[in-house]
């Protein structure tokens, strides 16, 4: 009898568990005004080009790129996708970079994204505090130029999603309240 009494308790801290672990994404919103340092080069930077700017030791790797009217890049090419919108399509001045369901987020000490566009200055943003999950990107290149790409560098490390420690947790709990009912 005392076994079914803490089975609703039990359900009711699962779900609260994980209705927590899911309400953890904050959108980061981010205009030129916020750059950490714009750089007037017309070439794409690659992750050295990153590393020197933001003079980090760490060796950088492309994590994710997305090219206006193009293909996405990078070893999280599959997780995310970018919406480039603005007031002339053929033009874009904004972007929103989205996880999709499912998709592995990044996650590292290190993150830095690049906004670019061909004859205009590259715009380079420190994301240290970043979640992983959406980037509103607003107001680039206004008068002249588009984005004609955005991109994510970083030194990744390897972390298990949160829903993942969830579903380990409830396992244990679980095996846990079963020999806690052998005992009883």
């Amino acid at each position: 009898m005392k076994t079914s009494l803490w089975i609703p308790k039990f359900l009711a801290s699962a779900v609260i568990l994980l209705w927590s672990l899911g309400a953890q994404a904050i959108l980061l919103e981010l205009e030129p005004s916020n750059a950490d340092t714009t750089v007037n080069s017309q070439k794409a930077l690659k992750a050295d080009d990153v590393a020197s700017f933001f003079e980090t030791s760490s060796i950088l790797t492309l994590l994710y790129k997305s090219n206006f009217g193009g293909s996405d890049e990078g070893s999280h090419a599959g997780s995310y996708t970018t919406i480039f919108s603005g007031s002339d399509m053929n033009d874009p001045n904004n972007a929103r970079i989205s996880r999709v369901d499912g998709g592995s987020i990044i996650q590292c000490p290190e993150c830095y994204l690049v906004v670019k566009d061909g004859n205009q200055p590259q715009y380079l943003f420190n994301l240290g505090s970043w979640d992983g999950q959406s980037i509103d990107l607003t107001g680039f290149y206004p008068e002249k130029g588009a984005i004609s790409h955005v991109a994510i560098f970083g030194k990744t490390v390897q972390v298990p999603e949160p829903a993942t420690l969830g579903l380990l947790g409830l396992g244990l709990l679980g095996l846990a309240a079963r020999r806690k009912a052998k005992v009883s």
